[in-house]
């Protein structure tokens, strides 16, 4: 036999367990070995894989012989006792530790027996050895079997949430963000921040399609965003896998006012422009995708941290509420959190009891206090939703349910809010 070894088929009857297997302490017996193998080796859950799908045809065991002195004879496992002892207690379960017969007896009943296995021969365990240091010692520098990393995992499952965030690190390698040495280790941090419905809003990532993750925002705006989140996610400190989603909606809201934003969105485009460019002209001519709903009502940074200057708690979390309830579920709920929210912030501000806010915040009144722009419409918006909210309170089938609607509103009477929060703090006593 050659030192590096002859592939040849045995009979599985040839082959015995090698009672002095590095898995385990020397045993007298291969009854012993069997019964530590099924107790501490998980040899039953193998036994039911290669039932399923057989033995790996990529994976060889190899065996040297029983007694030199014998030709043909028979064979001790070096390599694959696991599996040769998963094949012996399928073809025999009664070789298996008693409590383990039924179980194995059951997994036989569809299983048609293996007679012969393909093993490679070695002349002792000597000549095997090097070969066993290179698949069980690690990667040793590269000479031995290296595992894969989870982002190599992620291109092999290729599982929806991987296909994501396997591919906004692409883009983000490609368009110079950051580098394959930065990039490593770091595929689950972004699965847990892609895996939050407030993070995915503020960056503007579209997953709805695995196979062609895509964006909302335009390109420059994008990359805005994108380039913090990668800068704060190679710097370990403000984006790390050990935030939870408080923490990361926390750290997600604030990106929707980096400076030079324009906040505009846009119908999902690929996040790599050319994507598309081999498509046909039929496939061009499709219908454009419906724009997508907002998820929640946006949430501003500047009217936050002027809730919290102000000192009033019941105002912030009512903002705080309004913004963080899913708006597709709870539309009505957020309806008459927008309606208290304003008849806290007016009633703060001086507004009698009296007037509903909408009246006290008129055109006149949006004017003197120095806001610039359609006063009419921002006082249809401040109708819309207190309308909104004396239905859904009031009514007793009727509700508000245009959420897309209440986060416009919302959005648009940011200044309105601004200037509420300096008028009422001016006031203060």
């Amino acid at each position: 036999m050659s030192n590096f070894g002859t592939p040849d088929s045995i009979l599985l009857s040839r082959i015995f367990l090698l009672h002095s297997n590095p898995r385990h302490e020397p045993f007298d017996s291969e009854a012993e070995a069997i019964t530590y193998l099924c107790e501490k080796e998980d040899v039953y859950s193998l036994a039911r894989d290669v039932v399923k799908f057989g033995l790996n045809p990529i994976e060889l065991c190899g065996v040297i012989p029983a007694d030199k002195k014998k030709t043909g004879g028979t064979f001790f496992v070096a390599e694959g006792n696991r599996r040769i002892c998963a094949l012996k207690l399928l073809s025999d379960p009664e070789l298996a530790p008693p409590k383990y017969r039924k179980q194995f007896a059951k997994l036989a009943e569809g299983w048609t027996p293996v007679k012969t296995v393909t093993a490679v021969k070695f002349e002792d365990i000597e000549t095997i050895r090097i070969w066993l240091d290179r698949i069980h010692n690690g990667a040793q520098g590269g000479i031995g079997r290296r595992q894969w990393n989870a982002e190599q995992k992620a291109r092999f499952d290729g599982g929806n949430k991987n296909k994501a965030s396997q591919a906004l690190l692409d883009y983000a390698e490609q368009v110079g963000m950051i580098t394959p040495e930065q990039r490593e280790g770091k595929l689950t941090t972004v699965q847990r921040f892609l895996s939050n419905q407030t993070f995915r809003e503020s960056l503007g990532f579209d997953q709805d399609n695995p196979e062609q993750p895509s964006r909302t925002r335009p390109k420059e705006d994008f990359d805005t965003i994108l380039k913090r989140f990668v800068r704060d996610l190679v710097g370990k400190e403000d984006v790390n896998s050990r935030m939870n989603k408080e923490d990361i909606v926390k750290y997600a809201r604030p990106l929707n006012n980096i400076r030079g934003l324009t906040g505009n969105r846009i119908d999902s485009e690929p996040l790599n422009e050319g994507a598309s460019a081999g498509k046909t002209k039929a496939t061009r001519k499709k219908k454009p995708k419906k724009p997508e709903k907002a998820k929640h009502v946006q949430y501003e940074e500047e009217i936050f941290q002027a809730l919290k200057g102000y000192g009033n708690k019941k105002l912030e979390s009512l903002y705080h509420s309004i913004c963080d309830i899913e708006l597709e579920h709870h539309s009505p709920l957020i309806a008459v959190g927008m309606w208290s929210f304003f008849e806290t912030l007016t009633g703060c501000q001086g507004r009698k009891d009296g007037t509903d806010f909408h009246g006290y915040l008129a055109p006149s009144k949006l004017s003197n206090m120095g806001i610039v722009g359609k006063t009419t419409a921002l006082s249809e918006a401040l109708k819309r939703i207190s309308q909104f909210g004396n239905t859904t309170k009031h009514h007793a089938v009727l509700a508000a349910f245009a959420g897309d609607q209440l986060n416009n509103d919302m959005t648009a009477l940011k200044d309105v809010v601004l200037k509420c929060v300096d008028d009422a703090s001016n006031k203060a006593p």
